[in-house]
């Protein structure tokens, strides 16, 4: 289905288009968020049979955040040329098959790369789905939906705990990442669906600098923006590398400490998750 532009409007009654973003974006962040946690409940198991020392295993999750980097601004761009929808249908694409190739992943090195390619589309995925947000929303309402699809990432970090809880004992972790096929569904919808934004379609039609090349002159347009800039730069750093530090090595050492199973971690960890939707 050929997708044309929306508009972004302010009113309590959202559009049929601004529906699908805030559907399209909670998923999207709900399974990327799965992916993380299915890496942190297997970890323990990844160790044990593949003989891993702490390093190589700790190396798996910077290398996923380092895709992740190097996904965002790469489909940023991409996104900038060739549209929203369709860079988002892409980074879904290469995150939920890097994802359900883990399941075949016996080696360190193939746990790498593939870590790295899921990486690359859960950081795309992102970036892009804030910009759809970003796009499709007044000014007034892009904090509030923001939380929103925030909220379906953490609703998709629980689902991926319960999945553990039950899959790892009985299946093993490599059927675990099987079930990072499931976004590919996500996509069909988005493209049948989703429209792409008037800020997209308008700039495309002049042939004006991309959104993103603007947003970035503007934020370091002056000496207060530039300080403000960077000082978020500092905080999103900081937040980002204390959220991913805690998730990818909360269930280990929760199961280490106090000795439980993958099913007693899956508690501890979704009583944490709902803690930090909450706030």
């Amino acid at each position: 289905m050929e997708n044309t532009n929306t508009t972004v409007t302010h009113s309590h009654a959202f559009t049929k288009n601004q529906k699908w973003v805030i559907a399209s974006t909670s998923s999207g962040f709900a399974l990327e968020n799965m992916d993380v946690l299915f890496l942190s409940f297997a970890m323990s198991s990844m160790i044990s049979q593949l003989h891993l020392s702490g390093g190589a295993a700790g190396l798996i999750g910077s290398i996923t955040n380092l895709g992740m980097l190097f996904g965002g601004v790469l489909f940023g761009l991409i996104g900038d040329r060739f549209g929203r929808v369709k860079t988002f249908t892409y980074t879904i694409f290469i995150f939920a098959f890097a994802t359900a190739a883990m399941a075949f992943a016996n080696n360190i090195t193939l746990i790498y790369v593939l870590r790295f390619l899921a990486g690359i589309g859960a950081g795309g995925e992102y970036g892009v789905g804030i910009s759809l947000i970003a796009e499709s929303f007044h000014k007034n309402q892009i904090g509030k939906m923001t939380s929103v699809a925030a909220i379906g990432g953490q609703i998709g970090a629980i689902l991926a705990a319960v999945a553990a809880a039950f899959i790892i004992p009985h299946l093993g972790w490599h059927a675990l990442f099987l079930i990072g096929l499931v976004p590919v569904v996500l996509t069909y919808f988005v493209r049948r669906h989703l429209t792409e934004t008037t800020a997209f379609m308008e700039a495309k039609k002049a042939e004006t600098e991309s959104t993103t090349s603007a947003v970035v002159k503007f934020m370091f347009s002056s000496p207060k923006l530039a300080y403000q800039s960077f000082a978020l730069m500092i905080m999103t750093t900081v937040q980002i590398a204390g959220y991913f530090g805690l998730m990818n090595w909360l269930p280990i050492i929760v199961q280490k400490q106090l000795g439980l199973n993958v099913s007693g971690s899956s508690l501890w960890m979704i009583a944490t998750i709902i803690g930090m939707s909450l706030g």
